[in-house]
């Protein structure tokens, strides 16, 4: 059963911390799976088969090369341990969806969900101009789209309550359509027939930043968990 690596957390990243620091290559092999965001919050990263796509509002998907340097990224090798067909699953009854098969309160799973998405909302930020943006603004001024009878996966985790600043709590999902043209974070989906795969993940490993500006960075804690909500949900 292989952990779970990721660089940086989203406490850091919604503190303002979203230079890029690592390189893809230090944490994607060829069998990565996962999600992440790209140098000052310009993409949505979708990990699959260790081919890194950004989703960027205005530009076609595109994958990254091995030497980008990024912020934010969690990754694992999935080999799902259960694959179970559900019906009529949504953003909102994928967690009891999921305790079905599994209690996942105090547990990190990678999750895949696949099929034919009847309804699916993804957000893709605008790439940064001149990197100087604070959060909110990325927020803000990000682009949704909605979708239809659109083909593809889900890919994603889901964090326990208890750690939710240093990964988004409960599930936290991006999409890739079959054809790999369609990608971004994910808002809203709904399928009346998929199969829900998922993989339990013993060990999480933090990678910090090693910069001075990350070493400096002060977090305001008590407005954390808001932001978070609000911005990644």
């Amino acid at each position: 059963m292989s952990k779970i690596t990721q660089f940086s957390t989203i406490g850091a990243l919604m503190a303002g911390h979203f230079r890029g620091e690592a390189p893809l290559s230090a944490f994607c092999s060829h069998r990565a799976f996962g999600l992440g965001c790209s140098a000052e919050i310009s993409g949505e990263l979708t990990i699959q088969d260790g081919k890194v796509h950004e989703a960027t509002a205005g530009e076609a998907l595109h994958c990254l090369s091995a030497e980008t340097e990024i912020p934010f990224v969690q990754v694992t090798e999935f080999t799902p341990q259960q694959e179970r067909a559900v019906s009529s699953v949504t953003h909102e009854n994928a967690q009891e969806q999921l305790s079905r098969f599994i209690r996942p309160d105090n547990i990190f799973l990678a999750v895949s969900i696949s099929g034919k998405f009847e309804h699916l909302v993804l957000r893709r930020p605008h790439r940064a101009d001149d990197g100087s943006r604070s959060v909110d603004q990325v927020a803000s001024a990000q682009q949704v789209d909605r979708h239809e009878a659109i083909e593809g996966r889900l890919i994603g985790f889901w964090t326990p309550e208890l750690f939710g600043r240093i990964s988004v709590p409960g599930f936290h999902f991006h999409f890739l359509d079959v054809k790999s043209t369609i990608s971004g974070h994910v808002l809203e989906f709904s399928a009346q027939n998929a199969v829900l795969s998922f993989e339990e993940k013993t060990t999480i490993e933090i990678v910090n930043p090693s910069s001075m500006s990350f070493k400096a960075l002060d977090i305001d804690v008590d407005a954390l968990d808001e932001m978070i909500y609000r911005i990644e949900k």
